[in-house]
């Protein structure tokens, strides 16, 4: 017998497309949109359209208004702050378990998502780097070998994936991922399991302080300080600044 050969759905590609649609911001925070708008734009029928809405509506991107339509949900910085703190127990778990039991195919992949990055950095693709960082991000989530964490990711990754096109359009903030994301493989590579997850945690904290910030310089949503985040700076004993 021979493999059967997978393709895409009509629903699995109309949710590919408008999650990119919302996570790059091509349709805007609290922009209204009709399911036959939606189906016109991409050539398809209605029915994917709505089955792909549906699953957008479960990860949070979208809501339905009552004969109105979906409309895609606005940053929140308090919303934003709790994925954080959640993927902060996710990756903070991986790290840690990767350090704790050092695998060269892992930290490799890690060190080859670095080389990756530092390449992105030198030709200013912001673009590109987001995708990087999620990236990096996410194998260090799949490290904490736990299924509910690993599927619990996926649409985490979604939310701060539309953060980062807004927050790293500054090289600087770009260089200083770079260098904690280089924090946290090292931790791992020493074999030092505090250490790495408090890297992990920190850099999702240092994030999270980051975003407020931008919020409040662009005006959107309320004044919200770093308290309430349920994220704490973390200082072990072998902690530094990534």
């Amino acid at each position: 017998m021979q493999r059967v050969q997978r393709t895409l759905s009509l629903r699995d590609k109309a949710l590919l497309q408008l999650r990119k649609a919302i996570v790059i911001g091509r349709l805007e925070p609290g922009s209204l949109h009709s399911e036959q708008t939606i189906a016109a734009r991409l050539g398809l029928s209605r029915t994917p359209i709505r089955e792909a809405l549906l699953q957008l509506a479960g990860e949070g991107l979208i809501v339905f208004l009552p004969n109105r339509g979906a409309q895609i949900v606005d940053l929140d910085a308090t919303h934003l702050a709790q994925v954080l703190q959640f993927r902060a127990a996710i990756e903070g778990c991986g790290a840690s378990r990767m350090a704790a039991n050092p695998n060269p195919k892992r930290i490799a992949k890690l060190e080859a998502e670095l080389k990756r990055q530092r390449a992105i950095l030198r030709g200013g693709e912001r673009l590109q780097w987001v995708d990087a960082n999620t990236d990096f991000h996410t194998l260090l989530a799949e490290a904490s070998e736990n299924r509910l964490m690993i599927e619990a990711f996926g649409p985490l990754a979604s939310h701060t994936k539309r953060l980062g096109y807004r927050m790293n359009h500054r090289t600087q903030r770009m260089q200083e991922s770079l260098d904690e994301h280089s924090a946290i493989v090292d931790a791992i590579r020493r074999g030092d399991i505090d250490r790495a997850r408090t890297m992990a945690e920190e850099h999702l904290y240092v994030t999270t302080v980051l975003m407020k910030q931008l919020f409040t310089d662009m005006g959107i949503g309320k004044k919200d300080g770093a308290e309430g985040s349920g994220l704490k700076k973390k200082r072990g004993r072998n902690a530094k600044s990534g």
